[in-house]
C-alpha cells in the first residue's frame, strides 16, 4: 500500500509537466496537504549506526502569504528499524508538530523551487520489540521524550491547477535532545534526520463569501 501511495504521487507530479496550468494569484488561500517519503536518524551513535531507512508520513495545513512567502504546519509521523540483536531496542520513532516558511523563487512559472526553515516540537521514542517504549536499564526512565527542534529544506512545487499543487522536498531536522543524566546508558544524544518526501496540497480560499442569496 505504502509503494502505491508513493508512486502514485511520483506519477502524477511527473504527468502534472504535461497538464496545462498556468499561474493563480492564491495569496490569502489556506491549503491542505498530505506528504509521503522515506527518513533516516543521522545523529546520536547508537542510533545513527543501527538505523535504516523506513516511510514516513505528514498532514500539512498551509497559508499563503505573499506571492513568495508559504507558512505551513505540519504533523507526522517516522520510523527506522535498528539493527541491534538487542530486542529492548528494535525501533526508533520522531512524531514532529512544527511552524515553518518556505520562500518561492521563480515567481509566476508553474515550476517555482523552494526553501525553507523553521522548529517546534519533536517526540521521539525508542521502541522494543513489542512496540512498547525501551527503558534505560541503570535509571528504569522511558526512552521518550518531547524536545524542541528545528530543520531546513529544500524542494520544487508544480502548481497543477488553481485548487491543487504538487511538491517534492529534501529537509533536513535536528532534535536537540541530549540527556545524559536520565539515560546513562546510551541513545542519550542530539537527535537527526534527513527526510525525503512528495506530496499533494490541496488549496482554498479563506475569504471567499458564501451566497446565501440574501440581500447584504
Amino acid at each position: 500500500m505504502s509503494r502505491k501511495f508513493v508512486g502514485g504521487l511520483l506519477f502524477i507530479l511527473l504527468a502534472g509537466s504535461a497538464t496545462p496550468s498556468r499561474a493563480t494569484d492564491l495569496v490569502g488561500a489556506g491549503g491542505i496537504g498530505v506528504r509521503g517519503g522515506s527518513l533516516l536518524f543521522t545523529q546520536d551513535q547508537e542510533t545513527h549506526k543501527a538505523a535504516k531507512p523506513r516511510l514516513s508520513g505528514d498532514l500539512v495545513f498551509s497559508y499563503v502569504s505573499s506571492d513568495h512567502v508559504t507558512f505551513d504546519v505540519t504533523t507526522g509521523y517516522g520510523w527506522n528499524r535498528l539493527s541491534t540483536n538487542n530486542p529492548n531496542y528494535f525501533v526508533v520513532t520522531a512524531t514532529p508538530i512544527t511552524l515553518s516558511g518556505r520562500y518561492f523563487l521563480r515567481d509566476g512559472k508553474v515550476w517555482r523551487p523552494y526553501v525553507g526553515a523553521g522548529g517546534g516540537l519533536y517526540v521521539w521514542s525508542i521502541l522494543s520489540h513489542d512496540l512498547g517504549s525501551a527503558t534505560d536499564p541503570a535509571t528504569f526512565e522511558r526512552l521518550r521524550r518531547a524536545r524542541p527542534g528545528f530543520h531546513g529544506m529544500v524542494g520544487m512545487e508544480r502548481r497543477m491547477s488553481k485548487h491543487i499543487g504538487m511538491t517534492a522536498d529534501g529537509s533536513y531536522h535536528y532534535i536537540m535532545a541530549k540527556d545524559e543524566k536520565r539515560f546513562p546508558s546510551g541513545y542519550n544524544g542530539d537527535k537527526a534526520y534527513a527526510q525525503v518526501r512528495l506530496g499533494v496540497t490541496f488549496f482554498f480560499s479563506l475569504s471567499e463569501k458564501i451566497d446565501t442569496g440574501l440581500p447584504e
